[in-house]
């Protein structure tokens, strides 16, 4: 009995790939978002938009069907997303980045591909949302002096926040809203040269009334419920004093720019603060106050020249004049601490020189070690140093664009090869002398180990074949000197010397057990080695159950069910042939392992389908089933799956009938795809705000407590939306294998379609194992008048399947649609009920026929084996 099962099933599914259904099935994709999103806009240009806040969980699931199962791959626009994302996620179907970042965002494309047609790639936006703290800077003008004692003194608050999507900016003067126009001494603007929304706050010729708070309000609308931010700024005529600066200016008639008895030398002081022309400066020499004189000139703040500036002028410097020099600045009315800023002026007082040690440049280091580029400065005072790149414009090492240092040298961790280059070191022109900057080149040479490809390949081969390796050098530093060592395990295989050629290459001839294992292939400079691995082995490839076809279940007896297993091979003529395969199975939640041996006989075919019958499983007991492919080599990679007892409604279909009259409504379901639902209703219970002319009065038996199913197109429904309502899944048991045809049933229903708006009822056919295919069997539109009407279709499933019923809305709410009293009867329909009642009503009926049975075929899976 077992072996006409299984020729029988054998049967359908070859059928099915006669059909189109075959086994091959090319990939398709589709990307769904589980997570945190914060929008998510529909296709748009074949992609979709998916936006989330910064700092949330990122995750996109790729749904792919297709059988052999697509390898899946997830890349992004900059390149491949393995750049940004540990291996492990990129290659699964589902990819979760924790605390996404700004820079993280972009178009995300998951591809799948099983080698048959195209790869199927489907892509999705990514926007990361996000708003940085807003940071207010300020500016001040001085105009030209009119009339000699006024002044036009104007301040700028500058408000910039990065985010995404562009922040828009409002105004506060205490609690008071400023906005364009709302005061004529403000004026708020975008300026021409900055990009977004930045707005800047204009106070013109300050007043009394315009020391006060003002806040900035950054907003990006609650996007992503990211909340608004706001900064503060207390603008006062008492502001703090900042720190301040000074430099030395010899001479500028004299070109040795170094201080001599007889010349004239400048002390500049300058200090900032808000409002400067506030700033009070005082002079000191070794302590002792200092007033203007003739060879003395100091020269208060200018607000016209230089703001927080003053000059002290020593003209026909003297021996007398070296000492110290002290400039402190302090703000009218007090209440601010001081600054004074020391200078020493003496015959050691010398302009700054630079010079780079013989054996600081070139500097020659490892990737990931420390650094230290040094450059020697002289001089008194000593000035800062500054540190930039000098052979492009790119970031020094702590991001910023120049770093600073008080000793000449810079200290670099954590060296990369992205650091390697000329490096520029340079006076400051603060706290210092105010000449030409004194500047030296560094050159920093970062050595790194061979980058080479692949890091890592599998390759799968039988015994007695031929297999050439090749490892492939990338970038490496040093160059000149390359060598390469090629084992298997600490057994060395190979070594030798690049010459010109950027790859080595290994070629095992005749493959044996002995042959397999882990090949390394090292190519090795100064700074280390670069290394390609490969695995080398005959296990077989894991075999693929066959999930785009139903498995079926029937019942041999009361307490027991079977199942078919079906399967195919991966790549079943990379390795030796296989000749069994290993079935385990045991009883879910048990330890033990039930195992035997599936025999094979020549040599299984790419795509073959192969069928085992499961027997004597108990209801309704789950089991595990692991399968392993074996060959002279020995086992190959194994597959585990989970089998479920699902009882049919009715194993064996023979009649069935639906009013709709019980609780669970013959265990129809409404589909989760539609728009709305279907209702169950009687003309009894029914709403008495019910739209008249349309709808039946009663079920199809004439009864007002009888039930029947229908479409509510009142509002909110709108034209062309749709409700489905799915039959139950019903098995079929086909009385005769060998047979040139499968059973036939008859399908009939009522169907009730009054009113001035009706739309349309469609019926479809779904075999099982077609899920995305569904057959139109019948159709009907418009007003039918107020009766119910029967319509009457042959149907001849070749496996499970189900029924669906359409109702689709018209152009008005007189447009409900009811079906009562669904029947399925084994045997083909009366002839006079197909000539009646489909003509009379309009309906077009579709004969669904599914035939094919060649002898040739019937012929061909006689053979036990599989």
């Amino acid at each position: 009995m077992d072996l006409v099962y299984s020729l029988l099933w054998m049967l359908i599914v070859l059928l099915e790939g006669i059909s189109g259904q075959g086994v091959y099935a090319p990939p398709t994709v589709r990307i769904v978002h589980s997570g945190l999103a914060c929008n998510i806009e529909e296709e748009r240009y074949s992609e979709r938009v998916y936006t989330i806040r910064e700092g949330e969980t990122l995750e996109l699931t790729c749904l792919v069907t297709g059988h052999p199962r697509p390898q899946i791959r997830w890349t992004k626009t900059a390149g491949s997303a393995s750049d940004r994302f540990q291996d492990s996620s990129v290659f699964n179907e589902t990819l979760r980045i924790t605390n996404i970042q700004r820079h993280q965002g972009g178009r995300y494309y998951c591809k799948a591909e099983n080698g048959l047609g195209s790869p199927a790639i489907k892509s999705i936006r990514v926007d990361v949302y996000y708003l940085d703290d807003p940071v207010v800077t300020v500016h001040q003008s001085i105009g030209e002096a009119k009339e000699q004692f006024y002044y036009e003194r104007t301040v700028f608050l500058r408000c910039v926040a990065n985010s995404n999507p562009p922040v828009r900016y409002s105004w506060r003067r205490g609690q008071e809203v400023l906005l364009q126009g709302s005061d004529k001494g403000v004026e708020i603007y975008e300026p021409f040269f900055t990009q977004g929304e930045t707005k800047i706050l204009k106070l013109k010729n300050l007043r009394p009334q315009d020391y006060a708070n003002y806040s900035c309000i950054a907003s990006v609308r609650s996007v992503c419920n990211i909340p608004d931010k706001m900064v503060s700024f207390k603008l006062s005529n008492k502001t703090a004093l900042k720190k301040g600066r000074f430099w030395i200016t010899p001479d500028p008639y004299h070109k040795d720019d170094t201080i001599q008895i007889g010349r004239e030398v400048k002390i500049s002081c300058q200090v900032e603060a808000i409002p400067s022309e506030e700033l009070i400066f005082s002079w000191f020499k070794n302590g002792r106050p200092l007033r203007s004189s003739e060879r003395m000139v100091i020269t208060q703040t200018d607000p016209d020249v230089s703001p927080g500036t003053t000059n002290l002028d020593i003209i026909d410097l003297k021996f007398t004049d070296f000492g110290t020099y002290t400039c402190v600045a302090s703000l009218k009315g007090g209440g601010i601490s001081d600054i004074s800023i020391d200078v020493n002026i003496s015959s050691s007082t010398v302009p700054p020189n630079l010079t780079v040690p013989q054996e600081k440049s070139p500097l020659v280091t490892r990737e990931g070690d420390t650094i230290e580029l040094q450059c020697q400065v002289t001089g008194k005072p000593k000035p800062i140093i500054l540190w930039t790149r000098a052979d492009k414009e790119v970031a020094m090492p702590d991001g910023s664009m120049q770093m600073e240092s008080y000793d000449g040298t810079l200290r670099i961790v954590n060296v990369s090869r992205e650091m390697s280059g000329m490096y520029r070191c340079q006076t400051s022109q603060y706290n210092g002398f105010n000449v030409t900057p004194r500047e030296a080149l560094v050159q920093l040479i970062v050595q790194y180990p061979p980058a080479v490809e692949p890091a890592f390949l599998e390759i799968r081969q039988g015994q007695d074949r031929s297999v050439t390796m090749s490892c492939r050098v990338l970038r490496a530093y040093p160059i000149r000197v390359l060598t390469y060592e090629w084992r298997l395990g600490n057994k060395l295989l190979r070594m030798g010397q690049f010459d010109s050629q950027e790859y080595t290459e290994y070629t095992l001839k005749d493959l044996s057990n002995e042959n397999y294992g882990i090949y390394n292939c090292n190519i090795i400079n100064e700074a280390g080695a670069g290394r390609c691995t490969y695995l080398v082995t005959g296990k077989a490839y894991a075999p693929e159950f066959y999930y785009d076809t139903y498995n079926p279940v029937w019942q041999n007896r009361h307490r027991v069910y079977s199942y078919s297993l079906q399967w195919t091979q991966m790549n079943p003529n990379a390795v030796d042939r296989i000749v069994a395969y290993r079935l385990g199975i045991r009883q879910a939640g048990q330890q033990r392992w039930w195992e035997q041996e599936i025999k094979i006989s020549g040599n299984i075919q790419k795509g073959e389908l192969i069928t085992y019958n499961l027997t004597e499983l108990i209801k309704p007991e789950a089991y595990e089933v692991r399968l392993t492919p074996l060959t002279k080599f020995g086992e190959g990679d194994s597959t585990i799956r989970i089998i479920k007892y699902s009882a049919p409604v009715n194993p064996h279909l023979r009649e069935f009938h639906c009013g709709f009259e019980d609780g669970n409504i013959c265990l129809f379901t409404q589909d989760d795809t539609d728009n709305f639902d279907w209702t169950k209703q009687s003309t009894a219970t029914r709403n008495t705000k019910y739209t008249p002319n349309t709808g039946p009065n009663a079920d199809r038996t004439g009864s007002k407590e009888g039930y029947y199913m229908y479409i509510e197109t009142s509002r909110p429904r709108l034209e062309g939306e749709k409700a489905r309502l799915l039959s139950p899944v019903f098995s079929i048991a086909p009385k005769n294998p060998y047979g040139a045809t499968n059973t036939a049933y008859c399908f009939s229903f009522f169907y009730h379609m009054y009113g001035q708006h009706i739309g349309v009822l469609n019926v479809y056919l779904r075999l099982k194992g077609q899920t995305t295919i569904e057959n139109p069997l019948w159709s009907s539109s418009g007003n039918k008048g107020q009766h119910w009407n029967e319509a009457h279709v042959n149907i001849y499933p070749i496996t499970s399947f189900q029924l669906i019923f359409e109702g689709i809305r018209g152009p008005g709410i007189e447009g409900d649609i009811a079906i009562d009293d669904v029947s399925i009867a084994e045997g083909e329909c009366a002839k006079q009920d197909l000539a009646t009642k489909n003509s009379v009503d309009g309906a077009v009926g579709i004969l669904v026929h599914i035939w094919l049975f060649p002898a040739v075929v019937l012929i061909s899976i006689l053979n036990p084996r599989r």
